[in-house]
C-alpha cells in the first residue's frame, strides 16, 4: 500500500527493481529492502515477505491516519 495505490510485488516488473516499495518512506522495510528482494521472497514463499510488507503497510496506515487527523484539526477535510 503506497500513496499511489497498491504495489503488486509478484509482478515480473519487480524482479529487477532495486527501489524500495515506496521511495521516501521511512519504514524499516523501505530503508533496508528493495522490490526485487521482496519479489524473490514472495516467489520463494518465504514468510519473511509477509512480515516485511506488513511492517510497511502498518507504517503507511499510521502515516495516513496522522494526515487525516491533521486535516480534521485544521478543518481541511
Amino acid at each position: 500500500f503506497t500513496k499511489n495505490g497498491y504495489v503488486k510485488l509478484l509482478n515480473s516488473a519487480n524482479k529487477e527493481d532495486f527501489n524500495p516499495i515506496e521511495p521516501g518512506c521511512s519504514c524499516m522495510t523501505c530503508q533496508k529492502y528493495c522490490r526485487a528482494y521482496l519479489h524473490h521472497l514472495f516467489k520463494a514463499k518465504e514468510m519473511t515477505a509477509y512480515s516485511l510488507t506488513s511492517i510497511h503497510n502498518v507504517h503507511r496506515m499510521i502515516e495516513l491516519m496522522h494526515e487525516y487527523r491533521q486535516a480534521i484539526l485544521f478543518d481541511e477535510l
